[in-house]
């Protein structure tokens, strides 16, 4: 911890938090601050890691509350950042997922912390004292290969639980994303690790919301507006429209009108009862840039990052989640013995639970297939012709698969690649047969997929 010193020597670099009216008053606050802490089983000082650098001006004070000369683990992470217009949804991409809460002591981080402590609101005292003691709780009920492992995907499940929190998305338009998972990293690095996580049955998604992505700079934040379906302007406006009886002309009062008068622009008869000689049926909108009339403007979409247009029918559309622990997470963080099987890593839970039960039945059916299944043409066509068509095809190619094998096995559709269970019927046939298949479920598809199956394993019995 750095050592105290003048205000006016305290580098820039530094961040310095609004100064107790009288330290004497401060260190009464402290101890009795630490009085409650101990109330409530926080006996110890806790353990801490300041982000981004220490507090000198208040050290001493923070000294006698948290330990941050420790080298071993750490109770929670102080946040002493006054920056007032940065975003924060991006906080835990700087901060690892250690398992431990995050203090603001500045008061701005609000849902992006754990937690906020400042010694001169009293309520805050038991709400920080809580916070540490939970995580402890839950951090203990971790495995121990729990709590000792690095990889990305463990640690980001280990800290949901021991933060007692879902991974749930808030609209936050100060980025481009739009989107933002309070207590977790930005949502480049949590939607990725989370839809993985999704697809092995560990973390069980909530649809949150749809929203546009500009083509030209993947930002979310766009401008929805009416706009002209001849010159796409948005610079249109809503006139009545004159149905005029004897000639059936419908078109809007402007081109009725001179002077006074109405003048039928197809057959100059000039109209002089309303109900008898013409009617107003409805509006029509009108583009001052090309003249055109429409009833039904196009939707059109406009970036605000980067003035990218886009038409209501092209703009690319994202379904964005919410996430929470399942059963099966839980049973795997807290479990000391029970493992998810290196195998089994990344198939659709779908499939493993089929193999569950194929393994569970013996030798009541004769045994099972599993293929993987990837597509050799699928970045051609994601450049050619973009994802929302690849993943059509996609879906129309398993549901002829699933059809053919509605009586004799089983599809399954992964992230990166799809699987599907057949009856096996030696090497040769079923090489064979799986080849023939393919092709028949490809024939009818607009665009070839090129599938490539590969036999992964064959089970012991068949379920059915």
């Amino acid at each position: 911890m750095e050592a105290d010193m003048p205000a006016e020597l305290v580098p820039k670099s530094v961040v310095q938090l609004p100064a107790p009216t009288a330290s004497t008053a401060s260190h009464e606050l402290t101890d009795l601050c630490l009085a409650l802490w101990a109330r409530m089983g926080l006996s110890w000082k806790p353990a801490v890691e300041w982000f981004p650098r220490v507090v000198v001006l208040h050290s001493a004070i923070y000294r006698t509350m948290f330990d941050s000369s420790s080298e071993g683990d750490i109770d929670a992470v102080l946040l002493a950042d006054e920056r007032r217009n940065s975003p924060l949804d991006n906080l835990r991409d700087h901060i690892p997922l250690a398992m431990v809460p995050v203090i603001d002591l500045g008061g701005r981080a609000g849902r992006f912390a754990d937690v906020h402590f400042d010694l001169m609101q009293q309520t805050t005292w038991a709400e920080t004292a809580k916070c540490i003691l939970d995580f402890r709780r839950r951090r203990q009920q971790l495995a121990a290969h729990i709590r000792s492992t690095n990889t990305p995907e463990t640690r980001f499940l280990a800290h949901a639980f021991a933060a007692g929190r879902s991974i749930e998305a808030k609209r936050y338009p100060m980025t481009s994303a739009s989107i933002s998972y309070p207590g977790f990293p930005s949502a480049a690095k949590t939607i990725p690790i989370a839809e993985d996580l999704s697809h092995r049955g560990l973390l069980l998604k909530t649809f949150f919301d749809r929203v546009h992505e500009c083509g030209a700079c993947g930002s979310r934040r766009l401008t929805v507006r009416e706009e002209c379906p001849s010159c796409r302007s948005a610079d249109m406006f809503e006139a009545e429209l004159i149905h005029h009886y004897r000639c059936a002309a419908l078109r809007p009062e402007g081109d009725f009108r001179q002077g006074s008068a109405l003048v039928c622009p197809k057959c100059s008869q000039q109209l002089r009862h309303y109900g008898k000689d013409y009617d107003k049926p409805g509006h029509s909108q009108i583009c001052r840039r090309c003249k055109d009339s429409t009833s039904e403007p196009a939707v059109g979409f406009v970036c605000q990052d980067c003035d990218a247009r886009a038409d209501g029918d092209s703009v690319k559309r994202i379904d964005l989640f919410s996430y929470a622990l399942t059963d099966q997470a839980l049973s795997l963080l807290t479990s000391p013995e029970k493992k998810l099987p290196t195998s089994l890593l990344g198939l659709p839970p779908s499939l493993v639970q089929e193999l569950d039960r194929a393994r569970m039945t013996g030798a009541k059916g004769p045994p099972l297939a599993v293929t993987e299944l990837r597509y050799g043409a699928r970045e051609s066509l994601i450049k050619s012709k973009g994802q929302d068509v690849f993943e059509k095809l996609r879906r129309l190619f398993i549901e002829n698969l699933s059809n053919y094998l509605a009586e004799t096995g089983s599809v399954h559709k992964g992230a990166a690649a799809d699987y599907f269970i057949m009856t096996a019927k030696g090497d040769a046939t079923l090489s064979e047969q799986i080849s023939a298949m393919l092709s028949i479920c490809e024939a009818s598809l607009g665009e070839k997929l090129d599938p490539r199956p590969r036999v992964a394993t064959k089970t012991g019995q068949a379920s059915r």
